[in-house]
């Protein structure tokens, strides 16, 4: 017997377990997700249950009161510049403007934690599923690349974009899609202690390759690479790195999303306001 999980209306996937985790849901958000029985033929009726997640919170090094409300200006700047300092007029002033209501939870030693009451972006541009725990991935083809051996996607010589050794003793759902590449290829990751295989794309074909990986609990070297080790020509997408065993549709990491990051500090500016920037987007604070 399995649990069958639901976002709305939405199957998230299966599970074996009485318990489950949920990621890449938005902060400040309703939902409604639902459970039913299933046995490989039939499903049971859902059970469902409303739960609203917590609001993104930032840190302002100020000490404020407890409890109380305050207001933050949310802005998007339209030249994908945030300016240090004040908000310059015209064409840099940007859109989506607007204020939001945040609630202080806690201060310790002159700084302030609060919690945002709504999403600073519309459900729209996030997807649900698992959270890609791979920065820096796309969509879109890669140019066709002309390779001896492997596309090395990520590796313990070059993590800027991914480190598997953040993730030891957990497992793991990789998948990419591979376009059309001129050999058999599949998605493969291996360390000095252990090795996993995706599912093989055809030469001339495409499609997705996916694997589960059991992170050791120990290892020296690892990579994570697309090809399989002879010369190739090879052009791929969505590559995902996400916890657990289902493969979820591909979404980009969080640090790509250019959304304010939970606790966040606010540093002070020139004028004595408050801010925090995530590429164009920026929150102020002013007293």
């Amino acid at each position: 017997m399995s649990y069958r999980i639901y976002n709305g209306t939405k199957l998230l996937g299966d599970v074996n377990n009485k318990s489950t985790g949920i990621n890449g849901l938005l902060p400040a958000t309703n939902y409604q997700f639902g459970v039913s029985n299933y046995d490989g033929n039939r499903e049971s009726s859902k059970t469902t249950i409303n739960v609203k997640t917590r609001g993104i919170r930032l840190i302002i090094p100020t000490s404020l009161t407890v409890n109380s409300i305050i207001t933050l200006n949310y802005q998007e700047y339209s030249l994908g510049l945030v300016p240090i300092g004040t908000e310059p007029a015209g064409m840099f002033g940007g859109g989506n403007k607007r204020n939001i209501q945040a609630k202080v939870i806690s201060v310790d030693e002159g700084k302030s934690t609060v919690e945002l009451l709504e999403p600073l972006e519309d459900d729209s541009n996030i997807q649900v599923g698992g959270t890609n725990l791979a920065k820096h991935t796309s969509n879109t083809l890669t140019n066709r690349m002309q390779v001896s051996d492997w596309v090395f996607v990520a590796s313990s010589g070059n993590a800027t974009n991914f480190n598997l050794g953040d993730y030891e003793g957990q497992t793991l759902m990789m998948r990419v899609w591979i376009d059309k590449p001129t050999v058999d290829a599949h998605l493969q990751a291996w360390t000095n202690a252990s090795n996993a295989v995706g599912d093989t794309i055809k030469a001339g074909q495409s499609g997705y390759s996916s694997l589960t990986f059991k992170v050791p609990a120990s290892f020296t070297a690892w990579n994570i690479a697309i090809g399989n080790g002879k010369a190739a020509e090879i052009a791929y997408k969505e590559f995902k790195v996400e916890k657990g065993t289902i493969a979820t549709d591909w979404s980009p990491a969080p640090e790509d999303t250019q959304y304010i990051v939970d606790n966040t500090q606010m540093n002070r500016l020139q004028d004595g306001s408050f801010a925090a920037f995530n590429g164009y987007k920026a929150i102020y604070f002013r007293q």
